[in-house]
């Protein structure tokens, strides 16, 4: 093979896996409003007017400072309460969710019906904005 080809190829790699990097960390962490199912889980009380209900595993590195940052908000805001759901032995749970990465966190109304959901490690910002509109409403 010719090297200017290798070097093509190796560019478009290169390129390629900036690209993904780039639309991966765009998407980490960021609020999706989603109306969706209803959360019934023994685990899961429904207090006040929403629950900030987080999907953590046992090697979560992400899932200890967001758990710290969840349960500030919540203590802060009125009606809000933080759960947190290792999900390292309930894959059933993980499934039923759709949780492929951890943390992912779950912001319920008071009925317990999905209102945002968020992949990653979530900004302070962001959930306090999501949870004005769920409280607002």
């Amino acid at each position: 093979m010719q090297t200017w080809a290798i070097v093509a190829i190796l560019a478009g790699l290169v390129a390629l896996a900036t690209v993904l990097g780039l639309v991966w960390k765009a998407r980490n962490g960021r609020v999706r409003q989603v109306s969706g199912d209803v959360v019934r889980l023994p685990e899961v009380p429904l207090e006040g007017n929403a629950t900030l209900l987080q999907f953590s595993t046992e090697v979560c590195a992400p899932c200890v400072p967001t758990r710290r940052v969840l349960s500030q908000i919540a203590a802060t805001t009125d009606g809000v309460s933080h759960v947190d759901l290792d999900l390292t032995h309930r894959p059933d749970i993980a499934a039923r969710f759709n949780v492929l990465q951890t943390p992912t966190t779950l912001i319920l109304d008071r009925t317990g019906h999905i209102r945002a959901r968020i992949g990653g490690a979530p900004k302070p910002a962001d959930v306090r904005a999501a949870l004005q509109e769920i409280l607002a409403a």
